[in-house]
């Protein structure tokens, strides 16, 4: 067997007669035009040996993971393998594009080639009730089987190695998951995990001092890393690939970069190898360093080249004379009136009114969304869409403002076809400020409802 690590998630997997290739993201401007890649990959001289695949299979609907950029250049007949998942987003998002899509039961096992199987395991075990707790907001009554998740863990195997790939999978949720597949393999060869995590905080945060940004994301820098080593000890592999979360953010988000909270894939080697050595229960846990573009050999244990630490000069360099200079996607796009966005914003706030009914939340927080010299309040007691300055906000009280190009809030608003607020929110796309800084889980689940 052998391993090939192309960017971030992307990695391709020969067992010698079958390869099946993973969460294909290989081309720059995912989330709007804001995640890049370093290094650059040049796809379209890459396209015969990225066709040469027999099998895809994609974790989940994020375009870090499913690049609809990327798919669109693929090859249609290479079958897709996702989870049975209770929304079809994802299998219509890859049946739109051309491909055939095979949903998998949660823990089923098929034959995707001569002697290779691969199973497939929801995040949260498809459990409705562990679903709940950790997003609140788990439909009970739905007649839709299936994970209400997005995340999902593959298990792919042959008659002598084992690989489990957990992707973007939060521990907490997953760990169920993990009971499952433990009875069912004696052991794991190969562990893909992810060490960081993307999202807005705390590098756009606004209320938050420079200072107190950097003291935020080192913690979570650190509670991400620790995240991959509880998948570690839970597993046991013999050996385990920090992956995925690997991007840059692009054009007038570049300033962010060092903000996010994200280890680099270098910093991410040093914590887990560091801790690792030190523990003598799991000196048998070694990792796989490869860079990009590079292979693993299991046959003989060893990669393609020696593995070299990232040139930082030089990465800052690629950010400056090239990333930088990238536009985003909705900065060629006409100017939009208050007027448009606020016929738009009735029409979503009917919408998110009802999935607040629906999901049965009770949001604590006013919301407000700057739109020029103004803002459109959300409130949380009175149920009313109204139009306020900023000097009628009340910052003393529980609030939260958001903040983002207009061009792409038309987008927003107009409906997920052209644009989703949690994707806004990963490329870094959108502003806060809230009050008091407490994070209230249902203001930005619902807020995803927020639409026409």
């Amino acid at each position: 067997m052998k391993l090939k690590l192309y960017r971030s998630s992307t990695v391709g997997i020969d067992f010698g007669n079958f390869k099946i290739l993973q969460d294909p993201w290989l081309t720059d401007g995912e989330y709007y035009g804001s995640w890049s890649h370093y290094p650059f990959y040049d796809l379209q001289n890459n396209l015969d040996e990225i066709n040469s695949y027999n099998a895809i299979y994609i974790s989940h609907i994020h375009p870090d993971h499913s690049s609809e950029k990327t798919l669109k250049f693929l090859n249609k007949n290479i079958p897709i393998y996702i989870h049975k998942y209770s929304k079809k987003f994802l299998k219509f998002k890859l049946e739109n594009l051309g491909f055939q899509v095979y949903e998998l039961e949660n823990g089923s096992k098929i034959k995707i080639g001569k002697d290779v199987d691969i199973r497939i395991f929801a995040a949260d075990n498809c459990d409705p009730e562990l679903c709940y707790r950790f997003t609140g907001c788990a439909d009970f009554i739905t007649k839709e089987k299936g994970s209400q998740q997005i995340d999902s863990i593959s298990v792919i195997s042959n008659n002598k190695f084992v690989i489990v790939n957990l992707n973007d999978c939060p521990y907490d949720l997953a760990k169920n998951t993990l009971t499952n597949i433990k009875k069912i393999y004696d052991k794991v060869d190969l562990l893909l995990l992810g060490y960081g995590g993307a999202g807005p905080y705390p590098q756009c945060f606004d209320n938050l001092s420079y200072e107190q940004k950097i003291i935020a994301a080192e913690t979570k820098k650190k509670n991400f890393l620790n995240q991959a080593i509880m998948y570690i000890k839970d597993i046991k592999p013999k050996y385990f690939m920090p992956f995925a979360g690997t991007y840059t953010l692009t054009g007038k988000l570049s300033h962010l970069q060092d903000l996010r909270g994200v280890a680099s894939i270098d910093e991410a080697y040093n914590y887990l190898d560091n801790y690792f050595n030190k523990n003598k229960n799991f000196t048998d846990v070694k990792s796989i360093k490869i860079n990009t573009d590079q292979i693993f050999d299991f046959s003989i244990n060893e990669q393609s080249k020696p593995y070299s630490i990232i040139n930082l000069s030089e990465y800052k360099e690629y950010i400056k004379n090239i990333l930088l200079k990238k536009k985003l996607d909705y900065e060629t796009d006409e100017s939009v009136s208050f007027e448009e966005i606020y016929e738009l914003s009735k029409k979503a706030y009917v919408r998110f009114l009802d999935k607040q009914l629906l999901n049965n939340i009770d949001l604590k927080t006013d919301i407000y969304i700057n739109v020029k010299d103004k803002h459109i309040k959300l409130s949380h007691s009175n149920k009313k869409l109204e139009v306020v300055l900023r000097d009628e906000i009340k910052m003393g009280l529980n609030c939260v403002i958001y903040k983002t190009d207009i061009r792409l809030l038309r987008s927003l608003l107009s409906g997920p076809k052209y644009a989703h607020w949690d994707n806004a929110e990963i490329g870094s796309h959108i502003n806060f400020s809230r009050y008091p800084d407490i994070y209230e889980r249902e203001v930005y689940g619902n807020m995803c409802y927020f639409h026409a």
